[in-house]
């Protein structure tokens, strides 16, 4: 398992890059955004994200994962409780920093800047975040983030986390309950 994630951890330095590439090019910072994309109910499809996020946990002290799970109870237990999209800061997030940074989701880093995605046999494009559109929507065809590729090669390696795990089901969990996952407390929001 340690060289498939050692591959996840070279993937997410590509699109680190990509993304700082991006954020060069259009001059954009996330900094000071009224429209924290830490609160909004992203959903992870790999059991191999969930396994990276273990990693940047487990060096944490007990303290500080008592404060996250705590977080990410109180978080599951809200969606539960509404059917709508609730935006609630992630159980990770804290002071406006990710706590395990260098171990967050492909979402956590990608997410923001334009984007093209072949899939369905035909290009999808996305002109950014909220904050990205209202201050560069002008710019927003001249350079874009190609997903196709960082997504190909992080399917790979869910394909072989799946076969060692023995694991053929559905996997859809935002970062709270990945964060309960990990520590043996599977709280499934709706």
């Amino acid at each position: 398992m340690e060289k498939l994630l050692q591959r996840l951890t070279e993937i997410y330095r590509d699109i680190d890059k990509a993304y700082s590439e991006a954020q060069v090019h259009y001059n954009f910072s996330c900094e000071g955004c009224a429209d924290n994309c830490c609160a909004t109910k992203f959903h992870h499809h790999t059991n191999a994200e969930e396994l990276y996020l273990a990693e940047g946990l487990k060096k944490l002290d007990e303290t500080k994962q008592r404060e996250i799970i705590s977080r990410a109870e109180d978080a599951v237990r809200i969606h539960n409780s509404s059917a709508a999209d609730i935006r609630i800061m992630c159980p990770l997030n804290e002071n406006g920093l990710c706590i395990p940074y260098d171990h967050r989701p492909m979402i956590c880093r990608i997410h923001g800047v334009p984007y093209e995605l072949f899939r369905n046999f035909k290009v999808e494009t996305g002109d950014g975040c909220y904050r990205f559109i209202t201050e560069k929507k002008a710019e927003a065809k001249d350079f874009r983030i190609k997903r196709t590729g960082f997504y190909l090669e992080i399917a790979q390696i869910e394909r072989e986390v799946r076969e060692k795990l023995n694991f053929t089901g559905k996997y859809k969990k935002t970062t709270a309950e990945m964060v309960l996952s990990i520590h043996g407390k599977d709280i499934k929001a709706g």
